[in-house]
């Protein structure tokens, strides 16, 4: 029973933390529940720039995703800066 227990908490902890890290909860959910503390630790490290998907803001050179108008870190306006 403590280990289901334990399973859910550490899927809930994993789908709250990437909410907020704009990720996909429900899967980071999944994860957790199944690999448990390894997950908080893959959910932890910085996101990889990827061609098309990320890009870094000219701001704060924090990863964000390559449509965001507004940078989620440093919260500049990034609409203002490409169309320059």
């Amino acid at each position: 029973m403590e280990i289901i227990l334990a399973g859910l908490l550490f899927g809930v902890v994993s789908g709250l933390v990437a909410h907020s890290k704009a990720r996909n909860a429900l899967g980071w959910f999944i994860a957790g529940c199944i690999i448990g503390p390894f997950a908080l630790v893959v959910l932890f490290l910085p996101m990889a720039v990827k061609d098309g998907v990320t890009r870094k803001c000219p701001q704060c050179s924090e990863t964000i995703r390559s449509e965001a108008r507004i940078c989620r870190h440093c919260r500049s306006d990034l609409r203002e800066i490409t169309s320059v």
